[in-house]
């Protein structure tokens, strides 16, 4: 994926951190976490164009659709298993960014579909990174359908007020199409961003899109 301008929000937030990292100016950035994988108004036809902004708590569950399959992106999980790694090396905070990023970068930090690294942005601050694993498998539109589903379960969970949010390959629309119709049965909200290429999924703290739905 190329890089591209990234805009101002704020996602997800990392309140559990702080105690670590307070007097770490380089590692505040944790304290949210960001969708930054587009770069404005991308058009590509999914049934709606228009896309608005959605309130800052409102709890948003994440999956990855990627050559044809969904992946659960499990952000809470994830955050923990930093945390604990953190605290495993270092007993506290880190003393820089360069730390934490060497830190997850000799670990294993993440889920069975996912490892999270990150890697220092040129403005400033940190950008998670989310490699899908090899080997990683995700439910394809066939299996999706089903209501048993793993996908069907995690918008089961999906709280009052919550959306779902798809960054969606350039491989892969016709099965987040599917997805978004069955999350909208559901009667939950759905945002949405096309990415092109193979890069890994970044969230940072610089970025509004994973909280724009239809």
């Amino acid at each position: 994926m190329s890089r591209r301008q990234r805009e101002e929000g704020e996602i997800l937030s990392l309140d559990s951190f702080l105690d670590i990292v307070t007097n770490v100016v380089g590692v505040l950035i944790l304290v949210a976490v960001v969708t930054v994988l587009g770069a404005g108004d991308v058009a590509i036809s999914s049934g709606a164009s228009t896309m608005r902004s959605i309130d800052r708590s409102a709890p948003r569950t994440l999956f990855e659709i990627r050559d044809g399959e969904v992946y659960f992106v499990d952000e809470q999980a994830n955050r923990d298993q930093v945390l604990s790694e953190v605290e495993r090396v270092h007993g506290g905070a880190p003393e820089t960014a360069e730390a934490l990023i060497a830190t997850l970068e000799n670990g294993d930090v993440g889920d069975r579909n996912h490892r999270v690294t990150a890697r220092a942005l040129p403005e400033g601050g940190i950008a998670w990174t989310y490699q899908l694993r090899r080997g990683a498998r995700g439910e394809a539109s066939a299996e999706i359908e089903a209501s048993d589903s793993r996908f069907q379960r995690r918008l089961a969970a999906v709280e009052p007020g919550g959306f779902v949010y798809f960054v969606v390959d350039e491989q892969s629309f016709e099965v987040f199409r599917r997805a978004r119709d069955i999350a909208r049965a559901r009667d939950i909200a759905v945002g949405w961003l096309p990415v092109e290429g193979k890069e890994p999924l970044e969230l940072s703290v610089s970025g509004d899109l994973g909280r724009r739905i239809q």
